[in-house]
């Protein structure tokens, strides 16, 4: 009997360990990450394709969610082909030895209802970069949107050389969309 009432109580918390998690499904049709600089004076929107996020978000429990992402460089759009393989070349994202953007969250911080702000490292073209990105988090009952729009220095990372008719200004803007397991 007293084993039996130990095996209820082991199960007990275990589900509701796993029922407090948020862990994420990624909805690839509905997350996209998006780019903007000016060239010459001219916006140049581009686009990543081909990405991943790992992601466990839980608004009481900010403590084990995380949001981490991995970009696959070759997946990059502009609408232009000739710019597109210009890009991935070793003065700008050199794909060769870099071929992801890595980031890696440290914690995420809740500032007011649904305002968020994540802390991670950043990585482009072998460089860490330490941020602070704002989010927005806007919760349903089975899916969870987490977006951020900031702006990036692209010679930080040493992405585009010293070209002065590129700006140094990069907006990021990614739309993340995951269904809750």
């Amino acid at each position: 009997m007293f084993i039996r009432l130990k095996y209820i109580v082991l199960v007990f918390v275990l589900s509701a360990f796993t029922c407090f998690s948020q862990e994420l499904v990624q909805n690839n049709t509905e997350t996209t990450i998006t780019f903007k600089i000016k060239n010459f004076g001219v916006n140049v929107d581009g686009s990543f394709s081909d990405f991943s996020f790992l992601s466990n978000f839980n608004s009481s429990n900010l403590e084990e969610s995380f949001l981490n992402a991995e970009i696959s460089v070759k997946s990059i759009s502009t609408g232009s082909k000739s710019m597109e393989e210009h890009l991935l070349k070793s003065d700008f994202f050199d794909v060769e030895k870099h071929p992801n953007i890595v980031f890696k969250s440290s914690e995420i911080i809740k500032d007011t209802n649904d305002k968020y702000l994540i802390k991670g490292s950043l990585f482009i073209k072998g460089v860490e970069k330490k941020m602070e990105v704002p989010l927005e988090v806007k919760q349903a009952k089975t899916d969870v949107t987490i977006s951020a729009n900031f702006v990036l220095n692209r010679k930080y990372f040493g992405v585009g050389g010293s070209s002065f008719v590129l700006s140094k200004k990069v907006n990021i803007k990614m739309i993340y969309v995951a269904t809750k397991n």
